[in-house]
């Protein structure tokens, strides 16, 4: 009986715990939704943004370095914590969206990956993305728009590209 009592109150006391802490998102979860990463308590207004992109440019070398160095280390959540609160604010910086992509592509998340690395290759052509937006919509399920991006790649010499061919 005392066993039971016992027992009763761990798990109680377990649950408890549980409910009190905050649910804090890993990148590492397969189950992560897209639109949950993108959700933001700034409200992303027109005074707001001209106030966070003067912020990003004081800031944008030193953050830039920074993740690239966090994904030379493979720490990609460490990356997307780094940039995301960047992200609402719409950067013209295809370096930072090339980051970010690879933040979420190596973390398994390919449709957010794909949006930043088609961003990132429309404002700085970087035939290297080429892969990573082909690779990106295969795994989303879109292998003829895949091949398009593979066969553009190996035309610009990827070699990534070349051995998906």
């Amino acid at each position: 009986m005392y066993r039971r009592l016992l027992l009763s109150m761990i798990i109680i006391g377990a649950t408890n715990t549980l409910v009190a802490q905050e649910f804090k998102p890993n990148l590492s979860q397969p189950v992560m939704k897209y639109q949950a990463l993108r959700d933001t308590d700034k409200d992303p207004n027109a005074t707001l943004r001209e106030e966070g992109l003067k912020d990003w440019q004081k800031k944008k070398d030193t953050i830039l370095a920074k993740a690239k160095k966090l994904l030379e280390e493979k720490d990609y959540a460490a990356v997307n914590q780094l940039l995301f609160p960047f992200d609402y604010l719409e950067p013209e910086d295809a370096l930072f969206y090339e980051y970010l992509g690879k933040s979420y592509y190596y973390s398994g998340l390919y449709q957010p990956a794909l949006d930043c690395f088609k961003i990132s290759f429309e404002q700085k052509k970087n035939n290297d993305l080429l892969f990573f937006i082909g690779h990106s919509l295969e795994k989303t399920g879109n292998e003829k728009e895949a091949l398009k991006y593979y066969k553009k790649g190996a035309k610009e010499g990827i070699a990534a590209c070349q051995a998906k061919l």
